[in-house]
């Protein structure tokens, strides 16, 4: 949900959350251009849908840098800067455009828009146009012809003054069908710019600058707000678990700096022949080609590629591995303090995590404010339909409520009065993730006189604030809260004048509160995993979880490991400090922890220990099904709904051809209570092929249950082993997990109900009927 950081942004402030409305093609060779030395002229070979990454004006991190004071030229399309279709301009969303930075190793020295699109043929020419600013700066105007309704290619030449770290390409259109009597509303007045227009930079590289107070820069820029991070990471072939503990904590770092954007750590024991790279070195086993700095003690250095001389080095070192480990915190907790090429750092106290306390977690114990979540400038909305207000939020998805009640969200906002617009049918929708949830009128209630007295002078009459119910159901460990005003003219199609500047905001002071929620849970939860890491980011630092390696992993097999890392920790925002790292054979030493699998089925013995009990088990280097499990589940053999479950996995199973990738979620058996998650493949290349799944929108969203297979292309999930809870719940809850999804537990709880209460009744009632006789018989 936070991939797409672009806007139409009339807001003072560049902002990286939020997305235009979009809506279908339109373009054609010929039109017409007034301002800033509009040219028109046809296109160059591969300029239009030219193929690359989705970046911003990044270089590929596998080409040779450019030397400084060098020049080259990109070009990329407004598809490939973020728009997800062409930009629709009506009369109500007059305002649109796109967020994008330049490199800050780099300065823009020329600048060229190209751009194609259409207009209305009913607009009239003089009074109507598309007016294009770069940070505000007047660029040129496209001029509608009615002869010629479509335009381009159209090129303005942009002046490299104007650009700055982060840009907001601006559309504005102001459109006229009639010279008097104009509804802001009709279908007369569109224009479309397509997203095949093109936006090309020469860019001139500046001198390289190797301090340690500029990290992330140069090794990641956060001015790119697309570009997935791909960072190499040198380690010694072997490497240690001190070693690999050190890599994971600095590569969760990187990654939290990537955020949305998201991060892969390619692995080698060579030094990369260009571009950047981190090292991690314990001070034991050398790395050929590179001459370390003199160690004495923890180290973070930046260092030249001895291969490329315009390439750099991020050394995390020590002369131990206990010494590297160290090195890695200070760079993930605390590198305020560094500066310089080398530092030789001092192990510090990191204060220890407490449960659900992640920095990118909204709080459970109090009620959140808007304001903390993003910056108020992104809560004002402008136009009659401008864009939703997007209000992300994680948290663990552990959520608890008695019968799902849903969590409160009072949501405030201001919006313009019944003089402006048609308070009636104006309205503010509300939705969770993409699903409607309700709309919130601006009219006020039309209550009794004295309570509209008693509200006129009591309260904000131009704000209003309803309560929107967040079912517990609808959130997820990554979660975005969307607001979309939706206005109307007071006055539609009569001479009347129609305000253009409406304005409307959400109150910075509305809040999301998920105190009354309990944390607890049913477990495998695969869903739960892929959308927040959870159980292993209960505690941010990882301190209650253990990743188990392969005795001596692959290259490829540590690049699954580290990017799976990064993922998890830029979920919390935290680095993965206190994360244990352990081969097969030290299972006992982690028993009391949460287990995160890494490595192929032929490769990984501790899978056969820990799947040994469950109904998928390793035989060799093949999954199989185990049909029956013990006498608790005799009776699947005769059918049911897990019996068909199992009969799917074992299909699937049975497929030859290409690689296979799994996850598979299921209790420990070291430890009631603790959780495992293995990431595996019948080939390492499988086990890639299941990670690149997770960060796939269309493939994520078919994670579930607590065993998901990728096979030709496609993830399926099943649901085939036990489950077990996390958390606690007070006891009147009790009663209601046990119950809720059990009629045979009701029906069970009906009958004893049933025998305490006729059991005493029918003693009660013998013993009466027993005196009676007793006093009849009685002699007189």
């Amino acid at each position: 949900l936070l991939l797409g950081a672009a806007a139409a942004f009339a807001q003072p402030a560049p902002s990286a959350r939020g997305q235009s409305p979009l809506g279908t093609a339109g373009s054609a060779p010929i039109g017409a251009a007034v301002g800033a030395g509009a040219v028109p002229r046809a296109p160059g070979a591969g300029e239009l849908l030219a193929p690359g990454p989705a970046s911003l004006f990044a270089t590929d991190p596998n080409a040779a840098p450019s030397a400084p004071g060098s020049s080259r030229v990109e070009t990329r399309t407004l598809r490939q800067l973020g728009l997800r279709g062409p930009m629709q301009l009506r009369g109500t969303t007059d305002l649109q455009g796109i967020l994008f930075g330049v490199r800050g190793d780099e300065v823009v020295t020329d600048a060229r828009l190209t751009l194609q699109g259409a207009t209305s043929p009913a607009l009239i020419p003089e009074l109507s146009q598309v007016a294009i600013t770069l940070n505000e700066q007047f660029v040129g105007v496209v001029t509608p012809d009615r002869a010629r309704p479509a335009f381009g290619p159209l090129e303005f030449p942009i002046n490299p003054v104007f650009f700055a770290d982060a840009n907001r390409l601006n559309f504005r259109f102001t459109g006229r069908y009639a010279i008097e009597c104009n509804d802001p509303l009709s279908g007369l007045l569109w224009s479309t710019v397509s997203d095949t227009s093109t936006l090309a930079l020469t860019l001139e590289r500046l001198p390289i600058v190797r301090d340690l107070a500029r990290l992330p820069e140069p090794f990641f820029d956060p001015r790119l707000l697309r570009e997935p991070l791909n960072l190499p990471v040198v380690l010694a072939d072997p490497a240690g678990n001190e070693a690999l503990r050190a890599a994971a904590i600095v590569s969760g770092w990187f990654a939290v700096q990537a955020d949305y954007r998201g991060a892969s750590f390619p692995v080698s024991s060579q030094i990369p022949a260009r571009g950047n790279a981190v090292v991690v070195s314990t001070g034991v086993d050398a790395i050929p080609g590179l001459t370390l700095p003199r160690l004495e003690g923890p180290t973070l250095a930046i260092i030249p590629n001895p291969n490329d001389q315009w390439g750099l080095l991020l050394v995390v070192a020590g002369r131990s591995g206990a010494e590297a480990v160290t090195a890695a915190t200070v760079l993930g907790v605390g590198r305020e303090a560094l500066t310089g090429e080398l530092a030789t750092v001092q192990p510090g106290a990191v204060p220890a995590r407490q449960p659900y306390d992640a920095p990118r977690w909204v709080r459970t114990e109090r009620p959140v404010r808007f304001g903390e979540l993003v910056d108020p400038s992104e809560l004002q909305a402008f136009g009659y339909v401008p864009a939703p207000i997007n209000i992300p939020f994680r948290t663990a998805p552990d959520l608890y409520t008695w019968r799902n009640r849903s969590l409160a969200s009072n949501v405030a906002f201001r919006s313009p009065p019944g003089p402006i617009t048609d308070v009636m049918v104006s309205r503010l929708d509300v939705s969770i993730n993409d699903i409607y949830l309700r709309s919130l009128p601006l009219a006020q209630p039309d209550d009794f006189w004295l309570v509209n007295w008693v509200r006129q002078r009591f309260t904000q009459p131009e704000r209003g604030e309803e309560r929107v119910g967040l079912p517990p159901y609808m959130l997820f460990g990554q979660n975005e809260m969307q607001l979309r005003f939706d206005m109307r003219p007071l006055h539609r199609g009569d001479c009347v004048a129609v305000p253009g500047d409406v304005r409307a905001s959400v109150d910075p002071d509305s809040v999301i509160d998920l105190s009354d929620a309990y944390r607890f849970t049913t477990l495998p939860n695969l869903a739960h995993f892929i959308s927040s890491g959870f159980p292993f980011t209960v505690q941010a630092d990882l301190a209650r979880a253990a990743a188990v390696l392969p005795e001596r992993p692959t290259a490829q097999e540590l690049e699954t490991f580290l990017t799976l890392m990064g993922r998890i920790a830029a979920i919390v925002g935290y680095p993965p400090v206190n994360l244990a790292i352990v081969r097969p054979e030290g299972l006992g030493e982690v028993a009391d922890r949460d287990l995160i699998v890494v490595g192929p089925l032929g490769r990984q013995p501790a899978l056969a220990t820990l799947l040994r009990d469950g109904p998928i088990q390793l035989e060799g280097n093949r999954l199989t099904v185990a049909t029956n499990t013990g006498f608790g589940n005799i009776r699947n053999l005769f059918g049911g709904e897990r019996r068909s479950e199992l009969d799917r996995v074992q299909a699937q199973l049975a497929q030859p051809g290409e690689a296979l990738g799994a996850l598979i979620g299921f209790e420990s058996p070291l430890r009631s209570g603790r959780s495992v998650v293995a990431l595996t493949g019948s080939t390492a290349t499988g086990m890639e092929q299941m990670l690149a799944a997770m960060r796939d929108p269309e493939q994520l969203q078919r994670i579930q249950g607590d065993f998901s297979l990728l096979a030709g292309g496609r993830v399926d999930a099943f649901r085939v082993g036990g489950t077990y809870t996390v958390g606690t719940l007070p006891p009147h809850l009790w009663p209601q997990y046990y119950l809720g999804g059990n009629p045979w537990a009701l029906l069970g709880a009906m009958f004893l109900a049933l025998l305490l209460i006729a059991g005493p009744l029918y003693w009660l009632l013998r013993r009466r009927a027993h005196r009676r006789l007793r006093a009849r018989t009685a002699p007189n």
